[in-house]
């Protein structure tokens, strides 16, 4: 029996993008396909280049939401495939993916998240492949061990439970990562490059970078206290690390100092590590 799969794109007043990540889905071949499009009521040409392509989507819908984690939960709600993975408006799939990905599934039936590749990409900045580093345990995740951009995940839905945490405008994938992490489910990785990740002048990543770094930490503090030992003395000292780093950046050598003490005082494993030392030149450079 043929796996479906189910992929959702939220999207809102990103028509310069949109045609060419609904074609990147569409243009996959698979036939198998559950496609929805969940718009949050744009006022550009979003609505007309979704309408271009309604008779193959499963679903779509423009209408005023809370935002991106609503609208990917909105569609999670309506998903029926075997397998879902959401890919946002200013993104794209390389060709092959969805084959490669299913067959994946199809052969290891036990498997309920992987993983492949994903380029970075868009005009004015570098194109460079992440090589995927998976996210192997919550404490490893919240860490910042891993490389892993979103557009590089499917799941089995049924892991995902309620969905995404809207209460995490930024980082909302990652803290799903740590949850599933927390509740036993493994990460695998399948070498294929799957997806491009597009950087522009609006995206949150480069228009909002510093606020994506700034609730990463909120995210780790918020599960601190849900590891335990070791693992919790490394991701608590891996917070202080991050936080010397910025006061160095700032010109705060005092404070970046006292995190800096903090961290190894409670994770002295931290002097073997190359995070810590790039602090202590950053400090000393500041």
């Amino acid at each position: 029996m043929t796996l479906k799969l189910s992929i959702v794109t939220p999207s809102f007043n990103q028509g310069r993008f949109l045609e060419e990540t609904i074609l990147s889905v569409l243009n996959q071949g698979y036939e198998s396909l559950e496609y929805i499009v969940i718009d949050g009521g744009s006022t550009d040409e979003s609505v007309e280049i979704i309408k271009r392509y309604q008779d193959r989507l499963a679903y779509w819908v423009s209408e005023k939401d809370r935002g991106q984690v609503h609208a990917i939960n909105k569609g999670l709600e309506r998903v029926t495939g075997d397998v879902f993975a959401f890919i946002n408006s200013d993104d794209i799939y390389f060709p092959g993916t969805f084959k490669a990905v299913m067959n994946y599934f199809a052969s290891h039936p036990e498997s309920k998240w992987i993983c492949g590749e994903t380029k970075l990409f868009g005009e004015g900045h570098e194109t460079k492949l992440v090589k995927t580093v998976v996210p192997k345990s919550a404490a490893y995740c919240l860490a910042w061990e891993y490389k892993a951009p979103q557009p590089g995940h499917f799941w089995k839905p049924e892991i995902l439970g309620s969905g995404f945490e809207e209460r995490w405008n930024y980082d909302f994938d990652h803290d799903m990562y740590v949850r599933l992490l927390l509740n036993g489910h493994k990460c695998e990785y399948l070498p294929f490059q799957m997806a491009g990740y597009r950087l522009h002048e609006v995206s949150k990543t480069v228009a909002e970078g510093h606020r994506q770094v700034e609730e990463f930490d909120r995210i780790a503090e918020f599960y601190e206290t849900k590891l335990e030992g070791s693992d919790r003395r490394w991701c608590r000292a891996t917070r202080f690390l991050r936080l010397s780093y910025a006061a160095s950046d700032a010109g705060r050598k005092l404070e970046a100092a006292k995190w800096l003490t903090r961290a190894l005082a409670i994770h002295p494993e931290s002097l073997m590590n190359r995070p810590f030392w790039g602090c202590l030149r950053r400090l000393a450079t500041a």
